[in-house]
């Protein structure tokens, strides 16, 4: 997956260059071993990190998202530019979010609340929750693990495609997954041989 070794080159470039803490530099927070925790109403260009979480606060505006091994949370209403894209960590876009590109994670889960994304949705092992009228222009995709690490896997991946959503692409599965649509909601064809439909309570 070419995000996925994006990220990981990423990473690699950060651990050489940067110091253990945040650093602020000509609009952008890139830390390697902290945090980043930005404030309501920020304007700023890419955030990344290594090893540490990233947090936006609400009404915010960066260019992009990256994180290797810490999860990433946008408050309300936050833009980004460009993608949110993680290794080892949770997404979660609270309400009112819009991404200009991908959201992409490999071991994480990712939660969409009322969220505009103008590329795919796409996961190797994490958990997708698209919920309460998200909107993707893209497709959500479940990529299948490369390596030992697809035999190793026992249980199917969740999708969930939660009430008023629409997804303008198709639902692409390469791996087993557990599939449960809310019957309002608009998706394009579903493609993958081993989907389980589950039902809505």
């Amino acid at each position: 997956m070419n995000n996925y070794f994006k990220i990981l080159t990423m990473a690699a470039l950060t651990v050489l260059t940067a110091v253990p803490s945040v650093a602020m530099a000509s609009g952008k927070y890139s830390t390697v071993n902290s945090s980043i925790n930005l404030g309501d109403n920020t304007t700023t260009g890419d955030v990344d990190s290594v090893n540490g979480s990233i947090r936006i606060g609400a009404n915010s505006f960066v260019k992009s998202v990256e994180s290797v091994n810490g999860a990433i949370r946008l408050g309300n209403d936050v833009t980004v530019d460009e993608g949110v894209e993680a290794v080892n960590g949770r997404i979660s876009l609270g309400a009112g979010c819009e991404v200009g590109a991908s959201v992409v994670t490999v071991n994480g889960s990712t939660s969409l609340e009322n969220t505009r994304v103008a590329g795919d949705v796409e996961t190797v092992n994490g958990r997708l929750e698209i919920m309460n009228g998200s909107e993707v222009s893209g497709n959500v995709v479940v990529r299948r693990p490369g390596g030992w690490t697809f035999s190793k896997r026992h249980k199917p991946v969740y999708v969930e495609i939660g009430k008023d959503v629409v997804v303008h692409g198709n639902l692409i599965f390469e791996q087993p997954v557990e599939l449960k649509i809310h019957d309002s909601a608009r998706v394009g064809e579903i493609i993958g041989d081993e989907v389980t439909m589950v039902a809505n309570s």
